[in-house]
């Protein structure tokens, strides 16, 4: 799995979850591209049904935003889902070792009893998909949302938590890969 960081602010609209939007940039493969920038995910791109049922927004001022797209034919929102929970994980191991307290409902992470990440798995006809944001600060956020932010928490710099973060988790995919080439089926 490929890993960039992006230098230059980009604003996330949930166009970006859309498949092959790496490729669009040269990288090719499974891949975990991660930037920062605003948020403002317009109703077209919005992929929680029940968020676009009920009208909900989701934006902020700024976000490290980590887009990871993996290739398997045919893909599965299953295991999207699986991968999202694992990427979930990792962050919060990140955050722990930095001696950063978080507790995870689903996929979500919290400071105490506000909400750190914003993220969405899905599945097109070749790969899975998964955006998580991480607020970098909570202006911006939705009012009636509750946030925290990696600022707030002592992180003045996101590049090295996110340069971690893809680490840890490339890591985890490529110890199960090997995990799985060397298991005999039952």
């Amino acid at each position: 799995m490929i890993s960039r960081i992006l230098p230059d602010k980009i604003k996330y609209d949930g166009s970006q979850i859309a498949p092959l939007w790496a490729y669009s940039m040269g990288i090719k493969g499974d891949s975990m591209v991660i930037f920062h920038g605003p948020m403002d995910v317009t109703f077209d791109n919005m992929k929680d049904l029940e968020d676009k049922k009920a009208g909900k927004t989701i934006q902020g001022d700024d976000l490290i935003h980590i887009i990871v797209e993996r290739f398997d034919s045919p893909a599965s929102m299953r295991l999207a889902y699986y991968m999202q929970r694992l990427l979930i994980v990792c962050i919060r191991d990140v955050l722990m070792k930095q001696g950063i307290s978080t507790w995870r409902n689903g996929d979500d992470l919290f400071v105490d009893d506000r909400k750190l990440t914003v993220s969405i798995a899905s599945a097109g006809v070749t790969s899975e998909k998964i955006h998580c944001g991480i607020n970098i600060t909570t202006k911006g956020t939705p009012a009636e949302i509750r946030t925290a932010s990696i600022e707030e928490i002592g992180i003045a710099d996101w590049k090295p938590l996110a340069r971690e973060i893809a680490e840890i988790y490339i890591n985890e995919i490529e110890d199960i890969e090997g995990d799985i080439v060397k298991t005999r089926c039952l």
